[in-house]
Order: C-alpha cells, then sequence, then structure tokens
C-alpha cells in the first residue's frame, strides 16, 4: 500500500504554470544592482561569477575585486580570465568554462589553484553552472569559489614541486638557495624555474615573497605584533623595506591593511 503523509507535513508538488509564471516575471522585475549575487558579498571565503560565451565577467560578488587588487566594479566588469590571471591558470580556467558550455552540464568540486587577496596562488575549491536563456540555450557560465580551508590539495605539477612549496613556506626570514630547492625536487635549478613558471606563473623568489606578505598579513589581522616587530620576524631588514614590499604585493601599507581589518570588526 502507497505510504500516506504523516500529519502536519507538507507534499511537494511541482510550480503550476501560475507560480512559473510568477517566478519569471519576479526575476524580470529585479533590478540589476539588487540581484541575487549581492547575496555572497557578506562572505570572506566563497564568491559569485558569471560569465558571457566569450569568457567576459559580467555578474560578480564584491570579494571578487580583492583577489585581483582591483577596488571598483567597473575595473572588473567585462574583464575575461586572460585579462585577470594571464598563463596557465587563465587557460585552465577557460577550459573548464568551455567543458561546462559544451556539455550543458555543471562542473561541481573542481579544486584548482585561485589567487588569494594578496596575489598568491592558493586552493580553492570552483562550482560552475551552465547559465540558460529562455529557449534553453547555453548563454554563459556562472559559479562560486570557496577557499578550500585545509582540504588536502595535489601541489602543481603532481608531486614535482612539493619540496620546494615545503621549503619556501617553511623559511619566511632567509631565501633557501635555488640549488637547494632544485636538489630537494630532483630538478635542475633550470627545470625548476621553468616548473615554477609553468604552474605558478612566477619564479621561485616571487613565490617566497608572496609567502611573508601573506604571513604578514596573517599577524596584522591578529593584532598583536607591531608593525617593526612583523617585518623583523619575516627577515627584511627594516620597516621601510617591509612596507615597499607589502605594498607593491598587497596594493595598500601595513599600516592601511591592519587599519582596513579593524575596521570590519
Amino acid at each position: 500500500m502507497p505510504k500516506t503523509p504523516s500529519a502536519g507535513v507538507k507534499t511537494t508538488r511541482p510550480p503550476s504554470r501560475r507560480w512559473a509564471r510568477r517566478q519569471e516575471r519576479f526575476l524580470r522585475e529585479i533590478a540589476t544592482e539588487s540581484h541575487f549575487h549581492r547575496a555572497f558579498d557578506g562572505f570572506d571565503d566563497i564568491v559569485f561569477f558569471a560569465k558571457n560565451l566569450a569568457g567576459e565577467t559580467l555578474f560578480f560578488s564584491h570579494g571578487v575585486l580583492g583577489h585581483h587588487g582591483l577596488e571598483r566594479d567597473e575595473q572588473m566588469i567585462g574583464r575575461t580570465d586572460a585579462e585577470l590571471t594571464p598563463g596557465p591558470l587563465a587557460d585552465q580556467y577557460r577550459a573548464d568554462d568551455q567543458r561546462v558550455i559544451d556539455s550543458g552540464e555543471p562542473l561541481l568540486g573542481r579544486l584548482e589553484l585561485w589567487f588569494d587577496d594578496v596575489g598568491l596562488p592558493d586552493w580553492f575549491v570552483t562550482n560552475k553552472y551552465p547559465l540558460r536563456d529562455r529557449a534553453g540555450r547555453v548563454i554563459g557560465v556562472m559559479g562560486t569559489i570557496r577557499a578550500s580551508k585545509g582540504r588536502a590539495a595535489p601541489t602543481p605539477s603532481g608531486t614535482r614541486l612539493a619540496a620546494a612549496l615545503a621549503m619556501l613556506q617553511g623559511n619566511l626570514d632567509r631565501f633557501p638557495p635555488v640549488r637547494r630547492l632544485a636538489a630537494a625536487c630532483g630538478l635542475s635549478v633550470r627545470h625548476l624555474q621553468r616548473a615554477f613558471q609553468e604552474s605558478l606563473g612566477m619564479s621561485p623568489r616571487t613565490y617566497w615573497m608572496k609567502c611573508r606578505i601573506r604571513s604578514a598579513c596573517e599577524k596584522l589581522r591578529r593584532g598583536d605584533e607591531t608593525i617593526a616587530a612583523i617585518a623583523l620576524g619575516l627577515g627584511f631588514c627594516d620597516q621601510s623595506n617591509f612596507t615597499r614590499h607589502f605594498h607593491r604585493h598587497a596594493g595598500r601599507t601595513p599600516r592601511q591593511f591592519a587599519a582596513g581589518f579593524r575596521g570590519r570588526r
């Protein structure tokens, strides 16, 4: 015998044509500046994006701006991944977009490199969905990007750079000799530098500097050390040198960064 619904429990039913028309009318009436992507503005660890078939960014939550060192919406609208993240990472993003466009199916739980708010490649989880017009044709891609929060992630280029990355991340006060980095990976110096460029789009030294800047950001957010102490602990020769490098990579001075973070508390 078929089961009967329990008392007080509503059964689900497909929306009627009347409600489908109401949904459609409701969506048409929403102003662009208050569309659903604005709901993601309140999150620090997840962002939303929507792109057309040409890969041009049309909608996004405000968190996307900081990941690309931008400050205003008009700096982002219409930009493609190739413009925002030149190199092999952009090629991978575009290939994933095209896969969604061609198949018409979502691509979920994709673990990939993206840039954090100081421009350092880190692991993020991406979900991408096809965007369709009223006739059912795919007209773009929308999705979310979320910080991986400690999820296990493969190292760039398989395990080839794992030892070098660990050494760079573990020696923030002094740059390890490139020959040591290469030897730890079983590569020549030339092949190591090429692997870094192909996988991360930067040299080992630039990656190391960005690791230092990210560590500085974490310390500034905590607010329990002076800027001078942070500079000294990370091996900078003085506070002025630290400030110059920090501004180059984070787009603001350490003092401005710390003040902005205190303002969000």
